[in-house]
């Protein structure tokens, strides 16, 4: 401590890292608590106030041959002993803004041992500002936590691979091996680490790293051996298209300003996501770059740790698809890295440098607007509750249109007398399970009248997406129809992409 006291670099340094993070820490506490809780966090937060054997057997349990649920348990088992604190949404988000905090330092640290200091705390700032990081350090799922627990294990891979310790090779396998109990996809660094350390022909390194990743495997066998289900139900229903060309043009757009945005900022995004891609590739490509840089694992390793998980991801995906940017969180953070190396290391021309100005400018834009996201499926659950208490009748129902907008309204208020209508068996968006609907107590309905019963008035309750789609499609959604034809609308209120219409008996 003594001796960083009497070093004024290292001192500057540990305040500019300081300062970093206390930037980063108010980015992700901003309107922490004021952001709509939407279906995966309710699901999430409902799922895990349950007992421990109940949620196992809500995930595990088959059903046609498939698994309930297609992800580990690892980060449930958290939230529930960390919700015996409460359910708000402050307290259910807050360990994700705990995690993706401390994975700032934590990249900062590997920039150093990979590169310099500058280069870390380039990188450190990079993400403490990253929308898509900023995003998932604000959401109660398990994605802050992987890209955590994951970017550790690449941290003791490097360490491993510089002194050759067996500690650290213990280290990355048992945090490779908890990765995966976080999510399925957490396979793809461990790939990426193989293909990279056979592209830097260390062969001894590749010795060790496969060693590591059989005791990773070991760890996981328990769980693995349920992952044929998990993948049979991905098989029977899941909501993720096949990707094309265009996803991986979208995840460039994710990693530099993230997903959703304005449409008059799109394009100015756009370019400035590939015009920072074709600097980065031009000066790592260039031949004169890597005789420079050398043949080692440095500058390799956070370009392909950028670009490999979600090629990987996306070639998987060709045959079953499971193409999510959120999975590959870690990869946004190497992102991050790699343009700082270059930037670092790289005089670009005044003009290039000019036309990079407005960048800061469209991140604060872009985190403005995903602050204040309120459309679709972040509809403004409380108002609508709000309305409803307001409007409601003794003997009244209330119908939502599937379970996107019931489990965040239920998450609000349980309350109100709500029903759910399920999705169409076998559909995309046929995910969740009889057994875990059981767990949690929320049992879908069949159709419609099954919901409504002998209930005089209903409020209706569906997404204005669900209903521009069945018009899309040159059809009516089915629930309005039924209603359509059995009642007549007395009244009806939208709250952004929520709407709530009420009908009644003729």
């Amino acid at each position: 401590m003594d001796r960083l006291c009497d070093d004024p670099r290292k001192r500057v340094n540990l305040w500019l890292l300081v300062l970093v993070l206390l930037v980063a820490f108010c980015l992700r506490l901003f309107n922490l608590a004021g952001k709509e809780i939407w279906y995966d966090e309710a699901f999430a937060a409902l799922y895990a106030e349950k007992d421990l054997g109940s949620i196992v057997y809500g995930t595990i349990t088959p059903v046609e041959g498939a698994a309930a649920d297609i992800h580990p348990l690892l980060y449930y088992f958290f939230l529930h002993g960390w919700m015996e604190i409460g359910q708000s949404p402050l307290v259910l988000r807050f360990p994700s803004v705990a995690f993706g905090l401390l994975a700032i330092p934590l990249l900062a640290r590997l920039g150093r041992e990979l590169f310099d200091t500058k280069t870390a705390i380039l990188a450190a700032l990079l993400a403490a500002v990253s929308p898509f990081h900023i995003w998932y350090s604000q959401e109660a799922r398990m994605y802050s936590l992987l890209c955590l627990v994951s970017l550790a294990s690449i941290y003791f891979f490097v360490r491993a691979c510089k002194g050759d310790i067996w500690r650290d090779w213990a280290v990355f396998a048992i945090l490779t091996g908890l990765s995966l109990y976080v999510h399925n996809l957490a396979f793809l660094v461990p790939v990426t680490l193989i293909l990279v350390t056979v592209a830097s022909r260390r062969w001894n390194t590749l010795k060790r790293l496969i060693v590591a990743s059989v005791i990773a495997a070991t760890i996981f066998l328990p769980w693995l051996m349920l992952v044929p289900g998990q993948l049979a139900k991905v098989r029977q229903a899941y909501w993720v298209p096949t990707p094309g060309p265009t996803e991986l043009v979208r995840t460039l757009l994710v990693f530099t300003f993230n997903l959703p945005l304005p449409q008059w900022l799109l394009p100015l995004c756009l370019f400035y996501s590939l015009l920072l891609l074709s600097l980065l590739l031009y000066r790592n490509l260039r031949p004169s770059w890597r005789r420079d840089q050398g043949a080692g694992l440095p500058w390799r390793l956070p370009l392909a740790l950028s670009f490999l998980p979600p090629v990987l991801m996306f070639l998987i995906s060709q045959i079953r698809a499971v193409y999510v940017e959120r999975a590959v969180l870690v990869s946004a953070l190497a992102y991050c890295l790699s343009l700082s190396q270059v930037a670092l290391r790289v005089r670009l021309p005044r003009l290039v440098m000019a036309t990079l100005i407005p960048v800061p400018v469209l991140l604060a834009g872009s985190l403005w607007y995903q602050y204040h996201y309120d459309q679709f499926p972040r509809s403004p659950f409380r108002e609508a509750n709000s309305y409803l208490q307001d409007h409601l009748e003794p003997g009244d129902v209330i119908v939502h249109d599937n379970k996107l907008s019931f489990f965040p309204s239920h998450y609000y208020d349980r309350s109100l007398p709500q029903e759910y209508v399920g999705d169409i068996p076998g559909s995309p968006s046929d995910t969740l399970a009889l057994p875990t609907q059981q767990v949690l107590g929320l049992l879908a309905k069949s159709d419609v009248a099954q919901a409504v019963g002998d209930a005089r008035r209903v409020w209706f309750v569906v997404f204005q997406r669900a209903l521009a789609e069945a018009q899309q499609l040159g059809t009516e959604n089915p629930n309005k129809a039924w209603l359509d034809a059995h009642y007549h609308v007395t009244t009806a209120a939208t709250f952004r992409d929520l709407k709530i219409v009420l009908y009644e008996i003729s």
